[in-house]
Order: C-alpha cells, then sequence, then structure tokens
C-alpha cells in the first residue's frame, strides 16, 4: 500500500477542504452578510488553524480508519460513537445532493438550459454515482487529486480575473445587513470548512504520521484560508451575489465576465465533472458507513450485505440514491434553492465537531497542546451554536429518532429470545 507522504497529505486536506461548497457559498455568504461576510470568512479561517490541529493530534494519537466516531466512542462510549455515525450518514446523504444541484446549476446556467433540466441533470448525476459504487468501480486519488488541483486552479483564476472588476463603494456600508448577519454567515460558511476530519481516516497510511499529520493540517489551513478569503473579497468586491445566478454559479459569471463565455463554459464543465466526482466519493463513504453501522447493530441488519458478484453494499448505495433523488425532486417541486438545505448537513456537522473537540478534552493529557487547541474550538463550537436557532432541532430530532430504534431493537431482540425460551419448554414439555 502506498504510503502518504506531506505533499501528498496537503493536496489531500486541500482536496476534502474545497469541495464543492467552493463553487457557490462565496456568493451565498455575501447574501446574507453582504460585505461584512469578509468578517465572517476571517472568524471561520482563524478557527479552522485549532480545528485543524485537534483533528491531526487525535488521529496521531489513535490512528484508525474509524475516524470520528472512534474518537468519541473511546471518550463517550457505544451510542455516542454510533451516534456520531448516524450524524454523518445524513450529513453526507443530503450533501451529495446540494453537490448534484451545484453540478447542475452550473450546466444550466453557462448553456442557458431551461430551469426544468437542473433537477433532471443532478438525479443524473447522482444515478452515475451509484452505478459506479453498485459495480465497484472508484475514480483513482491521482485523477481526484488532479480534478481538485484544478479548481483550486480556477479559483485563482477567478481571483486574479476579477480584481480589476473590484469597486470600493461596494463594501460600504460594511454592516449593511447588521451585526447578526455575520453568525448567519458563518453557519452557510460551515459548509466550506468541513473535511478537517476526513483526514482522520487515512492517518494509518500516513508516512510519518508524527511529523506530517499535523504539519500538513496547518499548512491546507494556511492555503485553503487564503484561498477563500480572496475569493470572498472578489466575491462582493464585484457584486457577484444576491440573485438566483449569482448565487448558484458564481465562478462560471465571474470568469465569463471577465474572461468571456468560452471560460464560462469550460467552468461549468469542470464543475459537473468536480461535482460528479465527489458525489461518487460521497455514495462510496455513505456506503461503507451504512455497512459498517449495520454491521454493529446501529442500522438495520438487511443493510448488512454485499453483492454477490460485485462484493459492495449495493443496498445501501441504491438506498442513499433513491434518498438523494426524492431529496432533489422534492427540493424542486417546493421551489428551494439547494442553499436552503445546507442547515441540515451544517447542524449536524457541527453536533460532529462539538462531540470530536469534547473528546479530544476528555481524551488528551490536560494544558497539554491538544488539549488547549480542543478546548478552544470546542469553546467556539459552542459560540456558534446559538445561531442555529430552530435549526439546532435537527441534531436533537436525531438523537431522539437513534434513541428510539435502538429501544425499538432492544425490545425485538428480548422478544426473539422469550419466544425461543417457549418454543425450547414446549419442546421439553412434549419431551
Amino acid at each position: 500500500m502506498k504510503m502518504i507522504a506531506l505533499p501528498q497529505a496537503v493536496a489531500l486536506y486541500i482536496a476534502a477542504i474545497l469541495g464543492s461548497g467552493i463553487l457557490f457559498v462565496s456568493s451565498g455568504a455575501a447574501a446574507i452578510a453582504g460585505p461584512a461576510s469578509l468578517l465572517s470568512w476571517s472568524v471561520m479561517i482563524l478557527f479552522s488553524f485549532p480545528l485543524a490541529y485537534t483533528f491531526a493530534s487525535l488521529s496521531r494519537l489513535h490512528p484508525d480508519a474509524g475516524g470520528a466516531a472512534t474518537f468519541v466512542r473511546m471518550a463517550f462510549g457505544e451510542h455516542p460513537g454510533n451516534l456520531v455515525g448516524w450524524y454523518y450518514f445524513l450529513t453526507a446523504s443530503v450533501g451529495q445532493m446540494i453537490v448534484a444541484l451545484t453540478g447542475a446549476h452550473y450546466a444550466a446556467s453557462a448553456f442557458g438550459l431551461p430551469a426544468g433540466t437542473v433537477p433532471l441533470l443532478a438525479c443524473l448525476i447522482l444515478l452515475a454515482g451509484g452505478l459506479s459504487n453498485h459495480f465497484g468501480l472508484r475514480v483513482s486519488g491521482g485523477v481526484s487529486l488532479l480534478f481538485s488541483s484544478l479548481l483550486l486552479g480556477l479559483l485563482l483564476m477567478a481571483v486574479a480575473a476579477s480584481i480589476p472588476h473590484v469597486r470600493p463603494e461596494r463594501f460600504v456600508p460594511f454592516f449593511a445587513e447588521g451585526g447578526h448577519s455575520v453568525g448567519e454567515a458563518i453557519m452557510l460558511i460551515f459548509w466550506s470548512f468541513f473535511g478537517w476530519e476526513a483526514i482522520c481516516n487515512l492517518a494509518d497510511r500516513f508516512r510519518c504520521p508524527d511529523r506530517d499529520l499535523v504539519r500538513s493540517a496547518m499548512i491546507s489551513a494556511a492555503i485553503t484560508g487564503t484561498v477563500f478569503l480572496a475569493l470572498g473579497f472578489v466575491t462582493v468586491g464585484t457584486g457577484t451575489y444576491g440573485t438566483p445566478e449569482a448565487d448558484s454559479a458564481p465562478l462560471g459569471i465571474m470568469l465569463g465576465r471577465s474572461l468571456g463565455l468560452t471560460a464560462q463554459y469550460a467552468t461549468a464543465l469542470l464543475a459537473l465533472i468536480i461535482c460528479t466526482g465527489t458525489v461518487n466519493a460521497y455514495i462510496a463513504s455513505l456506503a461503507q458507513l451504512g455497512y459498517a453501522l449495520s454491521r454493529d447493530r446501529a442500522f438495520p441488519a438487511w443493510l448488512h450485505h454485499r453483492h454477490p458478484r460485485n462484493g459492495t453494499p449495493a443496498r445501501v448505495v441504491w438506498l442513499v440514491v433513491c434518498f438523494a433523488c426524492a431529496g432533489v425532486a422534492l427540493t424542486c417541486c417546493l421551489g428551494l434553492h439547494f442553499t436552503r438545505l445546507l442547515f441540515i448537513p451544517n447542524a449536524l456537522g457541527m453536533m460532529v465537531y462539538v462531540l470530536s473537540m469534547a473528546a479530544a478534552v476528555k481524551l488528551f493529557r490536560r494544558y497539554s497542546a491538544p488539549w488547549l487547541s480542543g478546548l478552544i474550538s470546542l469553546v467556539m463550537m459552542c459560540a456558534f451554536l446559538p445561531f442555529l436557532g430552530f435549526r439546532s432541532m435537527m441534531p436533537i430530532l436525531v438523537a431522539i429518532l437513534y434513541t428510539f430504534y435502538m429501544k425499538k431493537r432492544r425490545t425485538g431482540r428480548h422478544s426473539i429470545r422469550r419466544n425461543e425460551a417457549g418454543n425450547g419448554d414446549l419442546h421439553a414439555d412434549a419431551g
């Protein structure tokens, strides 16, 4: 198995953090907070350093493919660990819908396609990911990193091409939407900062984990933070936000305005490819997670099944694809913009981070550097939680659903045992 060196680790981190969110979050944040969204980006960038350091330190201390769920299970026991698995599963299930709709919107915006084609394109992206995972096809790590590098280059190109169109008057008044909007924008921006936990699953594959896990995390935080802030700056300075088209495909509009329609077409195609690859990765991750949760009895046992020929968890694959396609259809029927769905993965993902940082505070030696960074991250996460508002009910509802499911499963298991005992008594009497 090829081991991960420092340059590959930085590339993997950047790929995990940039993802597809950067294709639309800059305009969404600007639409919420106006110029003050730059303050939201700055807060999240500063927050990413202790967060990335803590996750890297946890991975260095406990390298395991289970990642965040393993840390939480070690600190707080079986059920909190399972609950983190549930949160992840739902976060990624809704996340793949958002990614598919992002790619569809970029294509529709660039090529002038009617609105009705957006859900169709999104479902085709999801079906492509489902078929790929059903037959066990995998996009190689090298190809994935290539597309992530192209995305980073695309972002830098968009920033450079848009700087001549920046106007100082677009930054005043700075708090055009009020101070509270800064917190609201942070809740949206969280989508672009999920991914620091993703590399935890690969910690045991690092060539020099003691040295490279933390170093690669810090280097990646600096690079992605600089790119995010620069993109937020040109988004506000060029006024590329506040309309349905700008909020769906801001990079395409920036490049089309600066470099012509050819650049916008190329951006749309690249966004479509990146989103298809991201959906494929989401479904692959969900399939393995769902299979593992069913193995551990945290999910229904019928999902613990592999295809007899392909060896893939096909039932989980098509469960998540059908769920996502139904969600896309419902979203479009209700006329909801896909950014309105972000509160679901953001709220659940924030709880994963809260539990992970609490686990770090418990697992690390008090007053050590990882303990302090975990405590700082935990305090900041708790400070962000009030901005969720009614959306904080989402992780509570999932926790209630998990409790109900586990109680029902336990009751069913006891009933089976009683029936078996009763049958045994009948056989004894007959004898």
